[in-house]
């Protein structure tokens, strides 16, 4: 895991990257990682993220429900779209600079880490993914790091999948391991009739599994975020485990 400034530094560089491929595509582009779409509704989405986040950091609340109901404020028209992104953007990197250590606050993932960090993390990889969708507009992509990626599978395998909402469910029980060839980390998932159990190896150890996939770490992190296809990996034994992953694995908050 990294540190509460690694991820803010991720949340400015990500999130000016995305400001500046959705000023370059237009509010009407076409997001293709995102079909249903327009720059638009992505710009939104991610600047309502921000401001959610930025009401929970910046006054430690501690409960969803109890987030302003006027919390995202005057919604923009297309000219004022991006400028309203970057104003949310700079809002939620200053509650992260203002907010103390020690922050009081709601989390949502299992096993999650000290509130401040947590939230510091969640906006990092949210921010970097949607990063994607707005340079998809383009045609274009920035890859990940190794680190960030791969502290961003960590954050999906360990935090979303084992919560008793994710639809990851098998009769019996298999094994789905994720295996990075550019950094020292390797996941294993238990996938039974209840909650995914995920185990970290943090020696980049070759661990046996019914389906094993390896790869580049944002190859890895894109694939299992449904924003490429799984060319780029390899993937050995009951590749369809993996399939189910994909189509069971969806990020969201709740």
């Amino acid at each position: 895991m990294l540190d509460r400034d690694a991820y803010v530094a991720i949340i400015e560089t990500e999130g000016r990257r995305l400001a500046m491929a959705a000023s370059m595509a237009g509010p009407g582009a076409l997001v293709p990682t995102c079909p249903e779409w327009v720059m638009r509704d992505l710009v939104l989405h991610q600047g309502e993220v921000h401001r959610w986040a930025t009401a929970v950091v910046a006054n430690g609340i501690a409960k969803p429900s109890a987030v302003p109901a006027d919390h995202v404020g005057q919604l923009p028209g297309d000219d004022g779209l991006v400028e309203w992104f970057t104003n949310g953007l700079d809002g939620l990197l200053a509650a992260f600079q203002d907010a103390p250590d020690d922050l009081a606050a709601f989390t949502f993932l299992a096993d999650p880490p000290q509130p401040l960090v947590f939230w510091a993390r969640r906006q990092a990889h949210e921010t970097a993914m949607h990063r994607v969708d707005a340079e998809a507009a383009l045609q274009v992509r920035t890859p990940f790091t190794p680190e960030a990626a791969a502290d961003g599978i960590d954050e999906m395998l360990t935090g979303f999948v084992p919560r008793k909402h994710t639809p990851l469910r098998v009769e019996g029980e298999r094994t789905l391991a994720v295996r990075l060839v550019d950094h020292d980390m390797t996941w294993r998932m238990t996938i039974g009739e209840g909650p995914a159990v995920t185990v970290r190896f943090g020696d980049g150890s070759a661990v046996e599994a019914d389906c094993v996939v390896t790869g580049a770490a944002s190859d890895v992190h894109l694939a299992l975020w449904n924003r490429q296809g799984i060319d780029p990996l390899t993937v050995t034994g009951d590749g369809s485990l993996l399939d189910h992953f994909r189509t069971s694995v969806r990020i969201s908050w709740a």
